[in-house]
């Protein structure tokens, strides 16, 4: 096609100017959404099954504690990676399920959007990190700054390495991977309790104390690069 008959082609085709723009524009809603009706509209899309399983770990940990007696901290520590995988998952929803494009062009920025239900995600993993602390405390022989820590770790650790991978792999492969990394981490748990006598030894917790600041760090650092990423990806389709 040569340069003339493109020429001819794009005249032809090229839209009207519109009539009454100013007006329409002044005709729209003015009202902005506040912080708060900005959150609880995010809250919504966070899918029914997360705050199930929240549901559903508390339960298994009540019912841990009325069984396992002494014995229930390895229980609950090796649970911690389900709440962090629907962490993750969430920070890849979008491009899973091929939405990425259709919620960069909505009223609001894709970024803002994940930092608002990320957020969401992180207060409720929070408060059930705070439901399930005394329960493992006065069920378990450790202090309870050492069995916050031991809980905690394998959180970190899952979400350290779910938004690393999630971040590398594409759509679904991404989710299945972060499945399969939760999965590890809590079988993983439980294997190292069942063969080493010393895994709560009072003497190693220096080390879990090195790990929860590290992890600490490096589950941040994941966190902006994500955030990050979304941006870029957001200009590269700009």
């Amino acid at each position: 096609m040569n340069g003339k008959m493109k020429m001819q082609l794009k005249e032809y085709f090229e839209a009207p100017e519109p009539e009454k723009k100013q007006e329409f524009m002044a005709g729209l809603p003015s009202q902005g959404v506040s912080i708060m009706d900005f959150l609880l509209l995010q809250a919504a899309y966070i899918p029914k099954w997360v705050w199930g399983l929240s549901a559903l770990i508390f339960a298994l940990a009540l019912i841990g504690a009325g069984y396992l007696k002494k014995d229930i901290l390895w229980c609950v520590s090796a649970c911690m990676p389900l709440p962090a995988l629907a962490f993750v998952a969430e920070s890849g929803r979008s491009e899973a399920w091929g939405m990425a494009e259709l919620e960069m062009s909505s009223r609001f920025s894709l970024r803002s959007v994940l930092l608002a239900r990320l957020g969401i995600l992180g207060l409720a993993d929070l408060l059930l990190f705070f439901l399930l602390l005394p329960l493992a405390y006065m069920n378990g022989d450790k202090p309870l700054f050492e069995t916050g820590v031991y809980m905690l770790c394998p959180y970190l650790l899952t979400v350290f390495l779910g938004l690393r991978a999630s971040r590398r792999a594409q759509g679904r492969e991404a989710a299945w991977l972060c499945g399969a990394i939760a999965l590890g981490v809590g079988l993983g748990y439980i294997l190292m309790y069942q063969w080493s006598l010393e895994f709560y030894a009072a003497g190693n917790f220096p080390w879990w104390a090195a790990a929860f600041v590290l992890l600490s760090l490096g589950t941040a650092k994941q966190c902006a690069e994500t955030l990050k990423q979304k941006e870029e990806l957001v200009w590269s389709l700009g």
